[in-house]
C-alpha cells in the first residue's frame, strides 16, 4: 500500500485523538473550576510549545529519516494522552495539556514533508486535498463524539485517546521514508511560464502563512473559549457543544472536497481573498447572538474561510522544492501561534468585558489581516525582484 494512504488514516485519527484532547480538556477545565483566562492561558501553553517543536521538526525532518522521527513523536503523544487519563487537578491539566501540542508539533510537518515527497510530478493539490479531507473528517467527528463522551464522563475522551494513540503508533511503524520519483516543484508551479513565478509564488506564501495565522486565531479563539459561555451562560447540553465545534471543521471539510477537484483556486487573488470574508460574519454571529443557530452558522462560516487559508498556506509551502519541509514547519509553526494568541489574547479580552467580546476582536484581525493581503497580492513587483 503507497504512503499516502495510511498518512491519510493516521492523519484521520491523530486529529481525531486531538479533538478529545482539546474539546475534552477544556470541558473538564470548566468543571475543575478554570475561568475563561484560564482555559485561554491552558491553550496559550500547548499553542506556544507547538510553535516551538513545529519550527524544530521543519528543520530536522529535512535531516534525518521521517519515518523514524514519527515513530518518536507518535510515541510522545502516546505518552501524553496516558498521563492526560491522571490528571485530577487544573495544575496537573496545565501540564499535560501542553506536553501533547509539543508531540503533534513535532509530528504535522514531518507527516506533510513525507507525503509530498512523492506526489511533486503528479497532482500535488489532489493529494494535499485527501489530506486535508482525512483531518478535517478526524475533527469533525472526533468533536461530536467528544461531546457525547463527555455527557457519560468528562474524563472518557481521555481514554479513548490512549486507544487510538496506539494505532496511529502501529500505522507509523509501517510507513517507508521515501517512495516515488526525484522531489521536484509541482506542475502548477511548473506551469507558470511568464518569468515572474517565483516572485508570484512567494507573495501567495507569505499571504497564506498570513491568512493561516489569522484564521486560527478566531478558530481557536472559538474552540477554547466558546464552551465556557456555551456551558456556564448558555447553559448549552454537551452533546450540542460538542456538535457546535464539531461544526467549525465540518466547514473545512467542504471546503478541502472542493479544492481537491477545483483547480482553479491557485495563483487566483480574487478568489483568495473573497473566501477570507466568510469569517467577518462568522465572527459576528458569535459576538452578537446567544442562539444556536447563528452559533451554528458562525461555527460554519469560520470553518469554511479556515479551511481555504489552510489549503493555501500548505500547497504553496510545499508546491517548491528543496527545502518544503522546512516550509512545512513554518506553516505549522503560524498555526500554532494563531492557537497561542488567539485564546490568550480572547481570554483577556473576555475577563475585562463579556464572554462575546473575544470575537469582536476576532473580526477585527480578520479586516486587518485582509487588508495586508490585499497590499501585498496587488502591490506591482519591482524589477529587481522579477529579474
Amino acid at each position: 500500500m503507497p504512503n499516502r494512504y495510511r498518512i491519510y488514516a493516521a492523519s484521520f485519527l491523530m486529529d481525531f485523538v486531538c479533538a478529545f484532547v482539546v474539546g475534552g480538556g477544556a470541558v473538564y477545565a470548566v468543571e475543575l473550576g478554570a475561568t475563561a483566562l484560564e482555559l485561554g492561558l491552558m491553550g496559550a501553553l500547548g499553542a506556544a510549545l507547538y510553535v516551538l517543536t513545529s519550527l524544530a521538526a521543519g528543520h530536522l525532518s529535512d535531516r534525518f529519516s521521517r519515518r523514524k522521527s514519527l515513530i518518536l513523536y507518535c510515541s510522545l503523544a502516546l505518552a501524553s494522552c496516558v498521563l492526560l487519563t491522571r490528571a485530577t487537578t487544573l495544575s496537573e491539566l496545565f501540564i499535560y495539556y501542553p506536553m501533547y501540542h509539543a508531540a503533534i508539533g513535532f509530528y504535522w510537518p514531518t507527516v506533510q514533508s513525507l507525503l509530498a515527497d512523492s506526489r511533486h510530478r503528479r497532482n500535488l493539490a489532489s493529494t494535499l486535498g485527501n489530506f486535508c479531507i482525512s483531518w478535517s473528517l478526524g475533527f469533525t467527528t472526533g468533536h461530536y463524539i467528544c461531546g457525547v463522551l463527555t455527557r457519560i464522563d468528562s474524563r472518557l475522551p481521555f481514554t479513548w485517546s490512549v486507544v487510538l494513540s496506539l494505532l496511529i503508533l502501529v500505522v507509523a511503524y509501517s510507513l517507508s521514508d521515501f517512495e516515488g520519483e526525484q522531489r521536484m516543484a509541482s506542475a502548477d508551479y511548473l506551469a507558470r511560464s511568464d518569468g515572474g513565478n517565483r516572485v508570484i509564488w512567494r507573495k501567495f506564501l507569505i499571504c497564506g502563512w498570513l491568512a493561516n495565522f489569522t484564521l486560527v486565531f478566531i478558530l481557536s479563539s472559538a474552540k477554547m473559549l466558546f464552551p465556557k459561555l456555551a456551558l456556564d451562560v448558555d447553559h448549552m447540553d454537551k452533546a450540542t457543544l460538542g456538535l457546535m465545534l464539531a461544526l467549525i471543521h465540518g466547514g473545512q471539510l467542504m471546503v478541502f472536497w472542493l479544492a481537491k477537484y477545483w483547480h482553479g483556486w491557485q495563483y487566483n487573488r480574487r478568489v483568495y481573498l473573497l473566501t477570507q470574508l466568510l469569517a467577518l460574519p462568522g465572527a459576528g454571529l458569535l459576538a452578537l447572538s446567544s442562539n444556536v443557530y447563528a452559533y451554528a452558522a458562525g461555527m460554519l462560516l469560520i470553518g469554511i474561510s479556515c479551511g481555504f487559508t489552510y489549503t493555501s498556506s500548505i500547497y504553496y509551502s510545499t508546491s517548491r522544492p528543496p527545502d518544503s519541509s522546512t516550509r512545512t514547519g513554518y506553516h505549522e509553526a503560524f498555526i500554532g501561534l494563531g492557537i497561542l494568541l488567539g485564546p490568550l489574547s480572547g481570554g483577556v479580552v473576555s475577563d475585562h468585558w463579556n464572554l462575546h467580546s473575544p470575537y469582536i476582536l476576532c473580526a477585527l484581525m480578520a479586516l486587518v489581516a485582509l487588508a495586508l493581503q490585499t497590499w501585498l497580492l496587488y502591490r506591482p513587483a519591482s524589477r529587481k525582484s522579477a529579474v
